[in-house]
């Protein structure tokens, strides 16, 4: 399994360095910047070879926000390429448990990852609340 991260800008740089502080050097993750190299959409091409000259290769793409014009460019592969499962909403805690879990890539375990990456969304000040009602609770 491959991992390709792509982002409108340097945000799918940016995890891909984040990611590799935290677990090592990872060769089985790429990251791409859309529209941030002056080149336009050469990150598409790319891409399409990539996934193209590994037909026996899995790959998962997680691009940044569902609608915006990069995953609208993956969504497009899908029809092509049967080894490719898209996501959309990166964030740390998902690239993470993706790139840590040896699971065989099927369907049930892209709905894993998405459900552990969701739990990595919180309103931090809603926790404190709730924390806090618990404590005084206790008292």
């Amino acid at each position: 399994m491959k991992i390709i991260l792509v982002s409108h800008g340097k945000l799918a740089l940016g995890m891909k360095d984040t990611l590799q502080l935290i677990v090592g050097p990872r060769d089985d993750v790429i990251a791409y910047e859309a529209y941030e190299d002056g080149e336009g959409d050469k990150f598409i091409g790319q891409i399409k070879k990539l996934v193209s000259e590994n037909a026996d290769e899995k790959f998962v793409i997680i691009t940044d926000v569902l609608g915006g014009s990069v995953n609208n460019e993956m969504t497009s592969l899908l029809k092509e390429h049967k080894n490719i499962y898209l996501i959309t909403g990166m964030n740390l805690p998902l690239v993470i448990t993706l790139a840590t879990k040896p699971d065989e890539v099927n369907s049930k375990f892209i709905d894993s990852i998405v459900r552990e990456g969701k739990k990595g969304v919180i309103n931090v000040n809603q926790m404190m609340d709730e924390i806090a009602s618990e404590d005084s609770d206790e008292l």
